[in-house]
């Protein structure tokens, strides 16, 4: 592979580009906070032997065999065999070094004292931060039986309660009316939204009819719904069935069973570790907050509220296609938002390439090793 490679973009993809270096330039600056010294890495790569021999350089950056070996690795199993082709390896390898090329020209035009790369890059910093003081400070085997059962017991509704059924009524003052009511939902072969409309257009009960009908979940043993309404919907066998014509206190009605929510039964220790990962976020999302807030007591914060009444605020509705402004700065397609797994337009995804050029998974944030922000 030539060193110097010239790559040339088309005019459709210039926005792309310019998205694109921004991302590697947080890549970039975050390299200076972990890269190793020369000698360190020359040091590293005699010991690695052949996994440290060198695949490509890029300026100052050298891509080893194992730096390769490990991105690959880390795809999927149905992608990653793809890379037994040594064609395939070449068009990888080809897409990190163009990574590189797109980073160092990004930081040669001074993007990276660009003020939206310098947040995206503290962003970054203070989502690895987190990671690392939860990871010290919180662990799931912390979390003790005494701690599960105690939560158990406090929601145990959701872990056991009978069956439980939904069902949509039409109300109406004479039996002659409910008949006629029963022989339009007949026509209707179980349409809802046409339920809905006879439910509006015929059902004197006002509170259920804003609701198209419907009741809220109930068991058999319910106490706060008529008990005909109940053995109706109790001897119904599927979610659609329509009942006869029964007897209410207002008058006449016409049963649509519109769901049915299971009986369910689990133990304490069917249910632990389920438990266990939600006390873990519990503890922390607290553990952070105590963090936080340890960091504010020693340091210098003034706060004027006085002047927050100055804050104009733009309260006209808009589409978030603009950017949105968040308190960590502006939110735009590239590359705002960050979460676990990288940063990118939308969901953590890298920002698409150019035409003609692919970005392997694993490059972004989390870059190869030797030279990411880890």
């Amino acid at each position: 592979m030539k060193r110097n490679t010239i790559i040339k973009f088309s005019l459709s993809g210039a926005v792309v580009l310019v998205s694109l270096m921004t991302l590697s330039l947080v890549v970039s600056a975050a390299k200076k906070v972990a890269a190793p010294k020369p000698a360190a890495v020359k040091e590293a790569g005699k010991n690695l032997g052949d996994k440290g021999k060198i695949v490509a350089e890029i300026g100052s950056v050298k891509i080893t065999v194992a730096d390769l070996e490990e991105r690959i690795n880390k795809q999927i199993p149905f992608i990653r065999k793809r890379y037994t082709d040594e064609g395939e390896r070449k068009k990888f390898l080809e897409s990190i070094v163009d990574f590189e090329v797109l980073a160092m020209e990004a930081k040669a035009q001074g993007l990276d004292k660009k003020p939206d790369v310098i947040t995206a890059l503290r962003k970054v910093m203070i989502h690895r931060q987190r990671q690392s003081v939860l990871d010290s400070r919180v662990k799931l085997d912390m979390i003790t039986d005494a701690e599960v059962k105690s939560y158990y017991d406090k929601h145990v509704i959701e872990f056991k309660r009978p069956e439980r059924r939904r069902a949509a009524i039409i109300v109406t003052k004479t039996k002659d009316e409910a008949v006629k009511v029963l022989d339009e939902v007949n026509k209707i072969k179980g349409n809802l939204r046409k339920f809905q409309q006879l439910v509006k257009k015929y059902s004197i009960d006002t509170e259920t009819q804003k609701r198209g009908g419907l009741l809220p979940f109930f068991d058999i043993d319910a106490k706060n719904i008529e008990k005909a309404i109940i053995e109706t919907t109790f001897n119904m066998k599927k979610a659609g069935d329509i009942s006869q014509v029964i007897t209410v206190k207002a008058g006449f009605a016409v049963i649509r069973l519109s769901g049915v929510s299971p009986k369910v039964d689990k133990p304490v220790d069917q249910v632990a570790e389920l438990i266990k990962k939600r006390l873990l976020k519990d503890k922390q999302q607290k553990a952070f907050k105590d963090y936080v807030d340890e960091l504010k007591k020693s340091a210098k914060i003034t706060v004027f509220e006085d002047k927050l009444d100055l804050v104009k605020i733009d309260a006209s509705p808009r589409t978030m296609g603009g950017g949105f402004q968040g308190p960590g700065g502006k939110f735009n397609k590239m590359p705002g938002n960050f979460m676990k797994g990288g940063m990118g337009p939308r969901r953590g995804r890298p920002a698409r390439m150019p035409h003609g050029m692919r970005m392997p998974r694993g490059m972004g944030p989390q870059g190869h090793k030797g030279h990411s922000h880890q």
